[in-house]
């Protein structure tokens, strides 16, 4: 680091610490917001998703006093058992009047990161059902483009332009919704390349939820279906464990994976729910002797040999769940259990004997006594005949500490191809085993401190290296509410793990495959105040270090990185500015940061190398339905002379981007 540098990091940590000394203490603010847990992760999950559902919810909240089970579970965080107690409260109690009432109801954390998307209305206006608002929708399109082009638009190997278009077009009812999106990547010579349309409705009789066209399922703790999980395991010392997400939700993102395409419906007679559903989707796959290989979930359609590989590949799957509820004063309990059938076009090679169709089962239960929660799931497949289980319990542990554990056994070979499991890597609840515990304390009404440790063993560590390896990863999360307009939160990790790497020896003449233990320590450091009604800012510190031992002996490999970022509003007009330092030895060290974005955008930022980066963002609404947003981005890097490789390469060492947006509501 040169002295310049070094000197500008010092007077921002001065500049810090004095504001916290000067900040007065005052009563504290709710834990973290869905978005800033995001932050902590570490791989995109369904970030994408997830912030499109929490746009929806903050422009028009659910009605907390009229939602029903079904609907309050649209809310992200908030689980069944979460729902089971409001709508138990409602009966007993009458309407949930703020978000102080509803602590009483949930607990002082759930109700602090929920309340933003619920509407806490009168007694007198508990009337009509959640969403009767009318008659309502939203356009929204996008415009992106980068400086300089990547090769393969230079030279013509993408046969389209350097441009990303995506448009949306929602519009809903008291019960029901539609929905369709286009959306087309740099390089796609199709403005269409990717359509998702999705219809629904909900609160018909005895009828859920009905979806037609795209949609998401989720049941249990997702080993068979599990569509719904947004968070990866760390990302919350507690949260991250249960999976919160209803059981159908029309899936109305332009990520072009990981989403069913047909139909479901969702009946609730009494205290059963049943939930039928069918789907037939086309994907992209490589394709050798009539045999898939593997799928792309990439989504590219650029090139002669991508544009192949389209559609050129299907998946159909059929089946039911069928859940009971039990409800006897501080006792809701819940057991079901879920059939499917899933057939691939044509044959695959990774599942036995290259086949093409396998049938999957599950049994899950949920039960709920006072303040204490126990979970589970066990799945199967057909062949080979091999579970895969996660079971645990959440529970106050102490005055205001809650805890969780929970152990998991996936089998080596268990295989769903719509699974998202709780696990240490991947998210098809195969392949590892683990014991997990997490710690919540609310240490005063300022701190918050969280902590988690989970050990798990691989059975296989992989497909070149078929002998077991295990590892650990420990967390420690602090959150400092210093005032109400000030915030400081911090995270240490601790991780072993190995990974299979091919190593040499004799000068290179020998080559085997080898696990090389890896130990990662990551520390961060964030700091948010609002200094103003005008203005926010926000900081950031991480170091990581992650050191390999090879046969040859160990390498060590560190990354750090620094952000400062100042948000202005001004009337209609909003700015966020963000400028990062950072210096990596390798992609291994490499530091991932949340970004602010347009609407309906997730932006994991990836730094690694030697550099600095910055973006500023717009957002303008001149009409209370009307709204402008615009961001520009690039970095600058020190350690080379281009950016990306292959068809991707661009001839800069400063790479940007355009990003324009509007949004019209009606």
């Amino acid at each position: 680091m040169s002295s310049t540098t070094s000197y500008r990091c010092r007077r921002l940590v001065s500049v810090a610490a004095l504001y916290a000394v000067m900040a007065s203490p005052a009563i504290a603010f709710g834990l973290e917001t869905a978005e800033e847990l995001l932050d902590r992760s570490e791989q995109e999950g369904n970030g994408e998703n997830l912030v499109e559902i929490l746009h929806e919810l903050r422009s028009r909240p659910l009605p907390l006093n009229s939602a029903t089970w079904q609907e309050l579970l649209r809310i992200p965080l908030l689980s069944a058992d979460d729902a089971s107690r409001i709508v138990d409260w409602r009966s007993t109690n009458g309407a949930i009047g703020s978000a102080i009432d509803l602590e009483k109801v949930i607990g002082v954390d759930q109700a602090r990161r929920v309340a933003p998307f619920l509407l806490f209305e009168l007694p007198k206006a508990v009337r009509r059902p959640a969403g009767s608002k009318g008659f309502q929708g939203n356009a929204y399109s996008r415009l992106y483009w980068e400086t300089p082009p990547r090769k393969g638009i230079e030279t013509g190997k993408y046969e389209g332009e350097n441009r990303r278009l995506y448009g949306r077009i929602q519009a809903s009812g008291p019960n029901y919704g539609a929905s369709f999106v286009q959306e087309s990547d740099i390089g796609e010579p199709d403005a269409g390349d990717f359509q998702s349309y999705s219809l629904s409705a909900e609160r018909i009789g005895i009828v859920s939820q009905v979806v037609a066209g795209n949609y998401r399922l989720s049941f249990g703790q997702g080993l068979l279906f599990g569509q719904g999980r947004y968070f990866s395991k760390g990302t919350d010392a507690v949260d991250g464990v249960l999976l919160f997400s209803p059981s159908v939700r029309p899936y109305t993102s332009a990520s072009e994976e990981n989403f069913m395409q047909g139909g479901a419906v969702t009946l609730s007679p009494g205290a059963f729910e049943v939930t039928a559903f069918t789907s037939h989707a086309k994907l992209d796959a490589s394709i050798t002797d009539g045999v898939a290989t593997s799928v792309s979930a990439s989504g590219y359609h650029r090139t002669v040999s991508e544009q192949a590989k389209k559609d050129n590949f299907t998946l159909g799957a059929k089946g039911v769940n069928l859940r009971y509820r039990y409800r006897s004063g501080k006792l809701n309990a819940g057991i079901g259990g879920t059939l499917a059938d899933y057939r691939y076009g044509i044959p695959v090679d990774w599942l036995r004997d290259n086949g093409q169709e396998r049938r999957a089962g599950s049994v899950e239960a949920n039960l709920v006594y006072r303040d204490v929660q126990a979970f589970g799931e066990a799945a199967f497949s057909q062949e080979p005949d091999e579970a895969s289980w996660i079971f645990g319990l959440q529970a106050p542990v102490g005055p205001g500490v809650t805890g969780v554990a929970s152990v998991r056994r996936y089998a080596v070979g268990y295989f769903s191809p719509f699974a998202s499991a709780f696990a240490e890597r991947g998210d098809g609840g195969s392949n590892e085993e683990g014991f997990y515990l997490g710690l919540k304390a609310r240490v005063s009404g300022h701190l918050d401190v969280g902590a988690s440790y989970d050990i798990f063993r691989f059975p296989e560590l992989s497909d070149t290296y078929a002998l077991p390896s295990s590892g650990h990863d420990a967390r420690l999360y602090i959150t400092w509410k210093q005032s109400t307009a000030t915030t400081w939160s911090g995270l240490y990790q601790h991780k072993q793990k190995e990974e299979t790497l091919t190593q040499t020896a004799d000068g290179g003449w020998l080559q085997y495959v080898m696990p090389v233990p890896k130990t990662t320590n990551r520390i961060q450091l964030n700091l948010e105040t609002k200094a103003s009604t005008m203005f926010t800012f926000r900081t950031r510190g991480e170091y990581k270090s992650v050191e390999s031992r090879f046969s040859s002996g160990k390498e060590t490999d560190r990354g750090w990185l620094v952000y400062g970022q100042l948000k202005s509003t001004f009337g209609k007009l909003s700015v966020s500015t963000r400028y990062t330092r950072f210096d990596t030895d390798s992609y291994d060290a490499a530091i991932y940061a949340y970004e602010d974005d347009l609407p309906l955008v997730y932006s994991l930022g990836t730094f690694y190398g030697r550099g600095q980066a910055m973006f500023i963002l717009l957002n303008y609404e001149p009409f209370g339905n009307f709204r402008l947003a615009a961001k520009y981005e690039t970095s600058w890097y020190a350690d080379r002379s281009s950016y990306g490789s292959g068809n991707d390469l661009r001839a800069t060492s400063s790479p940007g981007a355009f990003n324009l947006g509007a949004m019209l509501k009606f």
